[in-house]
Order: structure tokens, then C-alpha cells, then sequence
């Protein structure tokens, strides 16, 4: 029975491959190609082997990666005779981007690394480990691409789906007086989580944007089960011009 294919023009092949190692899955990824057929080996994530006509290893990848076209086929728990390989996805990719060309970057603001366990599993310099600290502080991603070492290491993170654009997100509160605390404002739970983990980091203050236009940076606490208000202390909301009921923009500073 012939196997179904799907084409690589309506599908992204490293998202593929990717997809497919953290999953865990095992078998054998297959495109058809005009100049053979290439082949990525998983087990258990892993990859184990990678072919494409004469090219063996990462060569293999590289080559696809530069042209990358065909039909696929994931073969189900399919193990390979001879494996040359035994690596993460991530060692594999980075190496094969580093044959590449370098383009501009998506983004040129702040940014956030998506997995820092995946980040701490790989081998980095201290130059490498320099630029995630700058990255960490929330230094714009345009004011180390001057370096071209440093370009390509941020594209290769961009291209894995490591390091993706730091976006705060806004959220539209009611003003409500509370007595619960002081010198402090409380969001709830549900917003300052998504809030930590778009700037990685427990927010310490937020910038509130009243109807005047008028923005105030005041301290901040998680609260619990408070929806869509911004509860304000006493003391702290008459430091303002805000009044309760006043709807107002938040979002971490």
C-alpha cells in the first residue's frame, strides 16, 4: 500500500522535525526529493540518524534546510540499522544553521527566551552566556547585532523557536478601592502570571494609564480572584489623579 505524503510547501520542516522530537516519537522522517530521499531517524526525541543521498549527518540537514522542498512521510516506530548519531535536536539544528546565511532578524526590540531549561541544557562561551544575560536584562536585540557573531547566535535561537519578541501585555481594570493592603496595588493572579511570564520576572510595578492620559507607576502585589479590578489602597489612590470606577490601562513596568 502506497503511504500517504504531504508537501513541505504548506509545512515548515524544522516546526516539523521539532514537533515530532518533543513528543518523544520514534521512526523515521522521510522527504522525497529530487536529488534523493532524506532521512531523519528519532528515538525517544533523539535524533540518531540523518541522510540525504551521499550526505550523511549534518551535511544531510544542511543541504535540505537550503532547499527545502519534497513530500514527507513520518514512518512510525521504525528504528535504523546503523545510527551515526545520538544528539538532541537542538545540537543538531544549531550546528546546521551555523552553514546558513545571516539575514536580519525579525525584531529588533527586547526579547525573551521561550525555554530557559532548553537554553541551560546547551553548550554556550562566555561570550555566548554574556549576550543571554543582556537578553535576561531586557537589552534591545539592535544593540548587539553589530556583532556579526552575535547576529547569527540570535538568529539560531530565533530560528528554534528560543527567542521570540518581549511583549507586556496590557490590561484593561477597574479602579476599586481596597483596605486589604497599603502603599500597594493588587491584579489578580491570572493576569500577573502572564504578566512574569512576558518579562520573566515577578512584576514589581505596574504603569497605570487613567482616562486623563495621565500615567502613574505604582507598586504591585498578586491578589487573589479579583478579575478585572485594580484594587487600590486608600492612602495610595489619593497620591493620583484616578477615582474608583475609573476604567484604566495596566501593564508591568
Amino acid at each position: 500500500m502506497t503511504k500517504s505524503t504531504a508537501s513541505l510547501e504548506t509545512f515548515d520542516f524544522l516546526e516539523l522535525l521539532y514537533l515530532l522530537s518533543e513528543q518523544g516519537r520514534s521512526g523515521a522522517l522521510y522527504v522525497f526529493r529530487p536529488d534523493g530521499r532524506f532521512e531523519a531517524w528519532l528515538e525517544a526525541g533523539r535524533v540518531r540518524h540523518l541522510q540525504l543521498a551521499e550526505d550523511v549527518g549534518v551535511a544531510a540537514l544542511v543541504r535540505l534546510m537550503r532547499d527545502p522542498i519534497g513530500r514527507f512521510h513520518f514512518d512510525e516506530g521504525v528504528t535504523h540499522p546503523d545510527p551515526r548519531l545520538n544528539a538532541s535536536l537542538d545540537e543538531v539544528t544549531l550546528e546546521a544553521l551555523e552553514a546558513l546565511p545571516v539575514q536580519d532578524l525579525p525584531f529588533d526590540g527586547p526579547a525573551r527566551i521561550t525555554s530557559p531549561e532548553r537554553v541551560q541544557r546547551m553548550r554556550w562561551s562566555m561570550k555566548e552566556l554574556d549576550v543571554l544575560k543582556m537578553i535576561d536584562a531586557q537589552k534591545p536585540v539592535k544593540d548587539l547585532v553589530g556583532d556579526p557573531d552575535v547576529k547569527r547566535m540570535l538568529l539560531k535561537l530565533v530560528r528554534i523557536g528560543l527567542l521570540v519578541p518581549r511583549r507586556s501585555r496590557t490590561a484593561r481594570l477597574v479602579v476599586t478601592v481596597t483596605r486589604q493592603v497599603r502603599d500597594v496595588v493588587l491584579v489578580d493572579d491570572l493576569i500577573f502570571k502572564r504578566w512574569k511570564e512576558d518579562i520573566v520576572r515577578h512584576p514589581q510595578f505596574v504603569a497605570v494609564r487613567g482616562e486623563s492620559g495621565k500615567v502613574f507607576s505604582l507598586p504591585v502585589r498578586v491578589g487573589s480572584n479579583i478579575t478585572t479590578q485594580l484594587m487600590i489602597p486608600p492612602e495610595l489612590l489619593m497620591r493620583t489623579s484616578l477615582r474608583a470606577g475609573e476604567s484604566v490601562l495596566v501593564k508591568p513596568v
